[in-house]
């Protein structure tokens, strides 16, 4: 997997509001076209954060794109986002 491609879709939805609602609405549409494997392109359009995680995605990226989908922070947000990563660490990358 490449983390940087990855990564840099993730961060053009961040920063992209327009993009981010495309994204929301039709994930392959997004996708299509960009240098992503197909593990890459699955975690993406399902915002799989679990996967994304273990895939390598740095956390502050991966925090920052949940929240964009999320449409900004809230408790429900953050109980979610907690939930999905819930008992990883930093040596599960390797599994």
């Amino acid at each position: 997997m490449s983390r940087f491609a990855t990564s840099h879709v993730m961060w053009e939805i961040t920063r992209d509001r327009g993009l981010a609602e495309r994204f929301t609405a039709d994930p392959d549409a997004v996708l299509a076209g960009r240098d992503l494997t197909e593990a890459e392109r699955t975690a993406l359009a399902a915002a799989d954060l679990r996967a994304l995680f273990q895939a390598g995605v740095h956390p502050f990226v991966l925090y920052h794109f949940a929240l964009r989908l999320a449409g900004g922070f809230s408790m429900p947000f953050m109980e979610r986002y907690l939930g999905q990563l819930r008992g990883l660490t930093v040596g599960s990358l390797d599994t």
